[in-house]
């Protein structure tokens, strides 16, 4: 198939303040397959190298390298090493006359802003459905964070559901102490906890999976399926946080799920993806059926509506062409 792509970088809506600073824009590539008979299919590469993934310049150089004409075998052969590309390739080509896809709603979780803004953020997805919510910690002082979880436990609505998000900012002591404290005060209430420790003290985050009774997953530990498939090797008891854009080719979780790995344990996320990544991800949910609701509640950051026409994806290919700069093999 022939093909193009381009690069953006477009603005988030509002700055989000994580463990690991904050994030003002999002970065990627759009990819447009065509084949003989004009069919057309959309992918899109969106790494987060601070997240675990290759980064856009390893991604930039592949699609700089790749020939002028793709075939399947080529899309097959894309490296381990660069989890986004096979992502976006392989659903790039998956796509080509098969779109539009009739994708449906799923449960989300709604992202709420660091520090005391979730205090009140919770309100506006709660009014559309949302149920369960997801908050970001680690990026104040414990004390100070255990204050807002207080009144945040106290004001959301009977049958809610919390998770807490470290992204891998706490050490061990920290995070004894914040699980005792939940244990104390959170019980019940929060459905897990993720990523506490960061992903290269595994010993530590086997321990403290097994020591505590809150439930926790992983999320940078496991950003791409050989990372995940070692942790199943090494007994992990919990979660797991699957970012589809940045995990690989689809094909990698169907080998894991058809070799075992259950689904109840699974649950989806968003990296802050467009809305060409996204429309592909919940394309495959129908095959994956989640047990939880999805990470993808984050709206107020990046607006990635679901495409429902061959026009919808034209349109998201021009309107991001405004950030970035295209290139046809």
């Amino acid at each position: 198939m022939r093909w193009q792509w381009q690069l953006y970088e477009e603005p988030l809506r509002e700055p989000l303040a994580t463990a690991k600073g904050r994030w003002r824009s999002r970065r990627g590539i759009l990819l447009r397959l065509e084949n003989d008979q004009g069919q057309v299919g959309y992918g899109e590469i969106a790494p987060l190298p601070g997240w675990g993934s290759e980064t856009l310049r390893a991604d930039i150089a592949l699609c700089q390298q790749l020939p002028r004409h793709l075939t399947a075998e080529i899309i097959a052969t894309l490296p381990e090493t660069l989890p986004a590309a096979q992502f976006g390739f392989a659903t790039a080509w998956q796509s080509v006359g098969q779109l539009p896809y009739r994708v449906r709603p799923w449960p989300l979780c709604a992202l709420l802003g660091s520090g005391s803004a979730a205090l009140t953020q919770w309100q506006v997805p709660w009014q559309r459905g949302a149920t369960t919510f997801k908050w970001k910690v680690g990026v104040m002082s414990p004390e100070a964070e255990q204050g807002i979880l207080r009144e945040l436990l106290a004001v959301l609505p009977q049958g809610t559901q919390l998770r807490l998000d470290a992204n891998g900012a706490w050490d061990l002591a920290t995070a004894e102490g914040w699980f005792g404290w939940l244990e104390r005060y959170g019980a019940g209430k929060i459905e897990y906890v993720e990523q506490p420790l960061p992903p290269n003290q595994q010993l530590a985050l086997l321990t403290l999976a097994r020591r505590v009774t809150t439930a926790i997953a992983l999320d940078e530990s496991v950003v791409s399926a050989p990372e995940l498939k070692r942790w199943l090797e090494w007994g992990w008891p919990g979660l797991f946080v699957i970012k589809p854009a940045l995990f690989g080719s689809p094909e990698r979780l169907n080998v894991l799920l058809r070799e075992g790995l259950e689904p109840q344990r699974l649950v989806f996320s968003s990296a802050l993806e467009g809305a060409i990544a996204r429309t592909a991800i919940f394309q495959l949910l129908e095959t994956w059926q989640p047990c939880r609701a999805l990470g993808f509640g984050v709206e107020r950051w990046r607006s990635a509506p679901l495409l429902t026409s061959l026009a919808d994806y034209g349109a998201e290919w021009h309107r991001l062409s405004n950030y970035g700069k295209s290139y046809s093999k």
